[in-house]
């Protein structure tokens, strides 16, 4: 019995750590209040892959692809104002290059790319 006891234990303690280290659904890109204001200033995500920006300063900020700001050129997203401790998520994007800013402070700017290859977890 005492066995059978200290087995589930270490299961249910397997499972608890197994719950706690697994990856978010997401790529998580931090809004920092120092440079480079992006933290990663730059990702690599496969296409369609989640992607989401943080926000735990006590500021607005927006993240703003570039092609929203030209004329004629597409708009990927635009997050509108992304209160403090609040968070902007895009479901994925196609193949490319995706420079974005802060239009509130326009200082801060980092990149996305996608591509259709597989890109390694990066923790």
């Amino acid at each position: 019995m005492r066995l059978r006891v200290m087995t589930a234990v270490l299961v249910l303690a397997g499972s608890i750590v197994g719950l706690t280290t697994s990856p978010p659904p997401y790529t998580a890109i931090i809004i920092d209040s120092g440079s480079p204001y992006f933290v990663p200033k730059a990702v690599t995500v496969s296409t369609g892959a989640p992607i989401r920006w943080e926000n735990p300063t006590p500021t607005e900020h927006t993240i703003t692809h570039i092609g929203c700001m030209e004329d004629g050129a597409p708009c990927a997203f635009d997050s509108g104002i992304v209160l403090p401790n609040d968070s902007f998520t895009i479901p994925g994007l196609a193949p490319g290059r995706y420079p974005y800013f802060c239009r509130v402070h326009p200082i801060m700017h980092g990149i996305v790319t996608v591509t259709d290859s597989p890109v390694p977890s990066q923790l």
